[in-house]
This record gives structure tokens, C-alpha cells and sequence, in this order.
């Protein structure tokens, strides 16, 4: 029998760096996910079809990598709780081949990644009506509509996410990875919230982003050397959180203007990069 514990959604063809000791057939008919009640699902689906088997061999392989295949074999991972809700609740039912296919599964996984995996809840818009108001229910995050009209979240022409502004809105757990695969994003505003995790490495690769707003968090550990790719960035703003060390030359490119800093723990002398390569800072 399949442990408890294994997800759901893995595919008949395992990736190789699965353990050989799992069982070659994954699947399970009897689903023991625990979820928040609202996002729940039904413990008695079961793929009909090898169009359905298919459907989600490809979306875990795809996911996998992504997120890596450590993250969906953890069943109370924001990653494998995403990538759950797109392949059983989902009313659009995607597929690999979909456009919007990476960009939804990754702000779903913002989704569970800021309400601790379902745990918490939003002020505004969260999936869980109950607990979440929304003027708007085609706005509601994880809803039937389109994510580029889900709250806070805007798009270009080609419904690529370019801005993410969800500011004081009851944000906690941590921000994942999978937002660095958002490569239109130019605006990410999450201030005034209680994100509590490290920034991740993988924001450096948002190769577009010109506006980060951090602060009045509980951000912790450094900043990373990764930012320094943000070669457009004009505002970085991490005040009012808990990071620490030193602050990284690195993020100091011709193109930054404005840097908020203030109450955090860094130490260290300023870089002298902050002198030489940002002769544009105003503040």
C-alpha cells in the first residue's frame, strides 16, 4: 500500500532520484491530505482515464522541476498544496502545454507559502470565504478566474504577471522560490504584513523587477548576493524587519535609486560599492 504520507499526484514514471524502495504504481484512490476546510479535497477522486494519468504525470514532472521533487513529496509543502489544487480543484484545469500553466502554479505557491499551507488566512481575498472578505469574487485567490484578476495582481497584454502589490493584507509564512519564475514581474509590494522567512535566492532571477518593497516584515537572515542581478532595480526597500550581516556590494547597480534599510541588525562598514556604482542613490 502507498504510505500516508506520499502525495497523491505522483506519476506512474518516477523521476530518478526517487528512492528505488517506492512502489513503481503511485497513485493513490484514497487521497489522506489534510487541507484547511475550504480547499479540501474530495477523498474519493480517482484519475478515469490515461488522459488523466497523463495530465498529471506531466504536471508533477513539471512542478518537480521547479519547486524539486523533496517539496511535492512533502504533503503540507505550499509547493505540493499548489500543485494539488491545480490538478484536482481547479476549474481550468490546465495542463502542461497551457501558457499560463507555470505562472498559476507559482502564485498559488505564493498563495499557501504566505497563509503558513492554509493554516492562516488573508484580510482580503483569500480562498477561504469564510474567513476572508473579497468585493470582488472573481478577485478571490485560487477562484475560477483568471489569476491575472485575482487581488493585488496585475498583467501585461500577453497576461504575463508584471505587478504583485498585496500590502498590509495578513501575509505570513515566507515568500517561495517559485516567484523568481515570474520573469515579467517589475512591481513586488508586500509591506506591512508578517512574512517571517529569508528572502529567497531565486527573487535575483526577476531579471524585470524595478520595485521591491520588503519592509515592516519579520524578515530574517542576509541579504542576498543574488540581488545584484537586479540590474533595473530603482527601489529596494527592507526596512523594519530582522535581517542581519553585512549589506552586499552587490546590490548596489547604477540603476538604484531609492534604499530603505533602516531597523535591522546589519553590522559591518558599508560597501564602497554604495559610493561608487549607485552615484544615483537619492535616499
Amino acid at each position: 500500500s502507498v504510505p500516508s504520507a506520499m502525495p497523491t499526484f505522483l506519476p506512474t514514471s518516477m523521476l530518478s532520484s526517487v528512492p528505488s524502495s517506492l512502489p513503481s504504481r503511485m497513485y493513490s484512490t484514497s487521497p489522506t491530505i489534510s487541507q484547511s476546510p475550504t480547499l479540501s479535497f474530495s477523498p474519493s477522486y480517482s484519475p478515469s482515464t490515461y488522459s488523466d494519468l497523463q495530465r498529471r504525470d506531466d504536471m508533477f514532472l513539471f512542478a518537480a522541476r521547479l519547486s524539486g521533487v523533496a517539496a511535492l513529496f512533502n504533503t503540507t509543502s505550499p509547493q505540493h498544496l499548489a500543485l494539488e489544487w491545480m490538478i484536482r480543484k481547479d476549474v481550468m484545469k490546465l495542463n502542461v502545454k497551457s501558457p499560463n500553466f507555470s505562472q498559476r502554479y507559482s502564485i498559488a505557491t505564493f498563495y499557501f507559502s504566505s497563509t503558513n499551507s492554509g493554516r492562516d488566512e488573508w484580510y482580503n481575498c483569500g480562498a477561504n470565504f469564510l474567513q476572508s472578505s473579497c468585493s470582488d469574487e472573481s478577485m478571490r485567490f485560487l477562484s475560477s478566474s483568471n489569476e491575472c484578476d485575482w487581488y493585488g495582481i496585475r498583467c501585461n497584454e500577453n497576461n504575463e504577471i508584471t505587478d504583485i502589490r498585496i500590502r498590509e493584507n495578513g501575509l505570513t509564512g515566507s515568500i517561495p522560490k517559485e516567484l523568481g519564475s515570474l520573469h515579467s514581474l517589475d512591481f513586488l509590494l508586500l509591506s506591512k504584513n508578517t512574512i517571517s522567512s529569508t528572502i529567497p535566492t531565486e527573487i535575483g532571477l526577476l531579471s524585470n523587477l524595478e520595485y521591491l518593497y520588503l519592509n515592516n516584515n519579520n524578515f530574517v537572515g542576509t541579504i542576498p548576493t543574488s540581488l545584484g542581478h537586479l540590474d533595473k532595480l530603482v527601489l529596494f526597500s527592507i526596512g523594519n524587519n530582522n535581517m542581519n550581516g553585512t549589506i552586499p556590494g552587490e546590490i548596489f547597480n547604477p540603476t538604484l535609486k531609492h534604499l530603505d534599510m533602516d531597523d535591522n541588525n546589519f553590522h559591518g562598514t558599508l560597501p564602497s560599492e554604495m559610493f561608487t556604482s549607485s552615484l544615483n542613490l537619492l535616499n
